[in-house]
């Protein structure tokens, strides 16, 4: 890029910023970096967008969750191409990544739901901690990087197996299907809107 070239694209990405802060970012005061990047498929600079998303107030199980919030963060990519339209930088505009902060009350709830899954595989079979513990299995919360804010619950985990103390024979103690009912039947129980996703034995 030539001087003349850089001083240019310093000039676009200011104007994006200015007309992001006054259009877009103004209504949660949400932290957000503009980064130059040269991208060999367009021969050309772009900017990316890194935003930060506060968890605890995008879940809906939280005690700091905000609705407005939540619409905010999903239609964020569309209102910020719209905005990029009034000053022409749409086609300078890259992508939307993203950083999850601030998921303390969402760790919270989360480790709970393990907590009754736990007992549930205890009470039903008599599952054992460390054996539930070699199985993997629990729920995850999934946050995704880019384009589109994406926050699911994952269940994860293999067939509970227990090993014979004489023989050293491993024998199944939980199948994959009943570990994948039960954890869905858990999670059904919370009634909570979010999206939900079984790895079960994958």
């Amino acid at each position: 890029m030539t001087e003349k070239e850089t001083i240019e694209f310093r000039k676009k990405m200011k104007l994006a910023q200015k007309v992001l802060d006054q259009l877009v970012f103004n209504k949660f005061n949400i932290p957000y970096d503009i980064k130059p990047e040269y991208t060999r498929f367009r021969d050309r600079w772009i900017f990316n967008l890194w935003v930060d998303v506060d968890v605890d107030r995008y879940v809906s199980f939280t005690p700091s969750f905000k609705q407005e919030y939540q619409d905010f963060i999903d239609l964020l990519d569309e209102n910020i191409n719209s905005s990029l339209r009034y000053v022409n930088l749409q086609n300078d505009f890259g992508g939307l990544f993203f950083d999850y902060i601030n998921d303390d009350e969402a760790d919270v709830f989360i480790n709970q739901l393990n907590q009754k899954l736990y007992s549930e595989l205890e009470n039903r079979y008599n599952a054992r901690p460390n054996e539930i513990k070699e199985a993997d299995i629990f729920y995850y919360l999934y946050k995704s990087g880019d384009e589109n804010a994406d926050i699911r619950l994952e269940a994860l985990g293999n067939n509970i197996m227990v090993k014979d103390e004489e023989t050293g024979e491993e024998t199944q103690l939980v199948s994959c299907r009943d570990v994948d009912n039960i954890m869905f039947d858990i999670f059904n129980a919370e009634a909570i809107s979010i999206e939900y996703e079984s790895f079960i034995c994958q």
